[in-house]
């Protein structure tokens, strides 16, 4: 078809008519905006056609209108498709053997998927520099100048990082903490990689490549300070970085196991509980539930049954269904943790716990009512009983009631009822500290609501403190605002706990009494009228 721009007088020596296909009813309810605008304009154009020919191979169009113009060079090119055969018999094409993905394209696909996502465009290709290179820096390395052989390479190792040329800046990091190593000059090796790691524009793949090199000879060292100090390095290194996350857990699951060892537990854990090895795409699935039943262990081992509670259910049972015997063996290992922490009923004791330990306000005192509701409260009446024991409007005494009732309790268990831990060590003497201020401020509520002036050694018996305890308590809860009011009187050793009422409180409630006593009166003055009324009335009649 042959298009031209002409005037408004449309000439057509001839057309090819588009066929109209007959369209189902997802074709004729999901046509494209194109296709309408394309037919709409061949029905302005087809009433003016004359002596149409279906056959004729080419066509000549003068038109002027710019939107049919440009429809029917879209349905031009439609035609064409539209008029090939159905059936099209398929070309025998030769198959292409497929080759295994060159380093190259494998260095491309891992700059493209680790880090920030970039794919780095290799400016200048410095291989035949770097094979010259790299025997001569060797040479002078065997011959005991490692800092030379260093210095040989870092101008080299410049050009490829800015050069982006990942291939060769791989070689020679690598080569670079291989002479280190060879050497054992291990101050320098420490050295060069922290150097090689804050590299401006460094490329994520040869640090990667020079981590998973030095974390070969983490496993060949036998010398245990020097390798602890390389895994600290590298530790340094790795810190932050996606790319190397897998060597990152590696060499901190060494460090745990060597904490472990020296009986620090708790470190351990911490350090442990630091990877988020759930979220790690690159680390194979077994690799991972390994991790993760670590730190269910060790939370185990602290006493910390709600934390490895939340651990378990990162991982999969669906990875148990597999027959290896590896996987079992996990299998085994995670259930006996599981009914390891299900025997504690850890999560709602120490919910219990931590709820009263929380200083007073509208959310706390919700939460204590809703875990009073819980059922599965009822199989530790222990913990109810103290539940239930803020929650009554009466004072607590702590001597002769809840350290009598319930420390041995909270602190050592029984039996059927072991202990949760919360209060074990430096950090459950604190809490068990703070928990004997919760009692003094829910004692301080209770007698402020029964008493206006109360004498110093009345209130410190109320709250099994010492006067000066006493005194520095109700400060405190003054400062904090949990009571307002109160004041302490020392030259009459008396704490006023009346409230105190502004002015304008007073006005506004001395008005309301008035408007009161005027209502009253009103009544009052109604009813009198009535019954003088009716008796005025019944004389009337007599």
């Amino acid at each position: 078809m042959l298009l031209v721009r002409g005037d408004e007088n449309l000439v057509l020596k001839g057309y090819h008519h588009l066929p109209r296909r007959e369209s189902g009813e997802e074709q004729s309810t999901e046509r494209s905006a194109h296709h309408r605008e394309s037919t709409e304009s061949l029905v302005l154009i087809n009433n003016k056609v004359k002596n149409f020919q279906r056959d004729q191979p080419k066509i000549t169009c003068i038109i002027h209108n710019d939107y049919a113009y440009n429809a029917l060079l879209r349905l031009d090119s439609l035609d064409r498709f539209l008029d090939m055969p159905e059936k099209r018999e398929p070309i025998p094409v030769d198959p292409i053997p497929a080759e295994a993905p060159t380093d190259m394209e494998a260095l491309a696909h891992l700059a493209a998927t680790s880090g920030d996502g970039r794919l780095f465009k290799m400016d200048v290709d410095y291989t035949s520099q770097v094979d010259a290179a790299l025997p001569k820096a060797e040479a002078i390395a065997k011959k005991g100048d490692v800092n030379g052989a260093l210095d040989a390479l870092s101008n080299l190792e410049k050009q490829t990082r800015l050069g982006s040329d990942m291939k060769s800046n791989a070689r020679i990091v690598v080569a670079m903490v291989k002479m280190c190593y060879e050497g054992q000059k291990w101050d320098l090796l420490n050295e060069t990689i922290l150097v090689l790691s804050k590299k401006r524009l460094l490329i994520k793949f040869a640090i990667a490549k020079m981590v998973a090199e030095c974390c070969k000879m983490v496993e060949q060292m036998k010398d245990d300070p020097i390798r602890m100090k390389l895994i600290e390095t590298l530790r340094t290194v790795t810190a932050g970085k996606i790319y190397v996350e897998n060597e990152r857990a590696r060499l901190t699951s060494i460090v745990v196991d060597r904490l472990e060892k020296e009986g620090k537990v708790d470190e351990a854990a911490t350090m442990l509980l630091e990877l988020q090895v759930e979220t790690y795409g690159t680390m194979p699935m077994k690799e991972k539930v390994k991790y993760l039943l670590e730190q269910m262990r060790l939370s185990i081992g602290r006493k910390d049954f709600v934390r490895a509670s939340i651990i378990s259910k990162k991982i999969s049972t669906r990875f148990f269904d597999s027959e290896e015997t590896e996987a079992q063996e996990l299998k085994l290992k995670f259930y006996n943790q599981q009914v390891t922490v299900g025997l504690n009923d850890a999560h709602l004791k120490c919910a219990v716990i931590f709820v009263l330990l929380a200083q007073h306000s509208s959310d706390q005192w919700d939460m204590v009512h809703r875990l009073a509701q819980l059922r599965d409260l009822e199989g530790i009446p222990e913990y109810k009983a103290l539940l239930t024991l803020f929650m009554d409007e009466e004072l607590i005494s702590w001597k002769d009631s809840l350290c009598v009732s319930f420390e041995a309790t909270l602190k050592k268990g029984s039996p059927k009822c072991p202990a949760t831990g919360v209060l074990d060590g430096e950090a459950g003497e604190k809490r068990w500290k703070d928990l004997h201020i919760r009692v003094g401020e829910h004692n301080m509520r209770m007698i402020s609501k029964y008493y206006t002036k109360i004498s110093f050694e009345r209130l410190a018996q109320l709250l099994d403190f010492t006067v000066e305890e006493m005194e520095k308590f109700v400060c405190e809860m003054i400062v904090s605002g949990s009571i307002v009011d109160a004041k302490l009187d020392r030259p009459k050793r008396v704490v006023d706990l009346r409230a105190r009422i502004a002015p304008t409180d007073i006005l506004d409630d001395w008005a309301r009494n008035v408007t009161k006593l005027t209502e009253i009166l009103n009544q009052v003055s109604h009813h009198i009228l009535k019954e003088e009324m009716v008796h005025r009335a019944f004389d009337t009649k007599a």
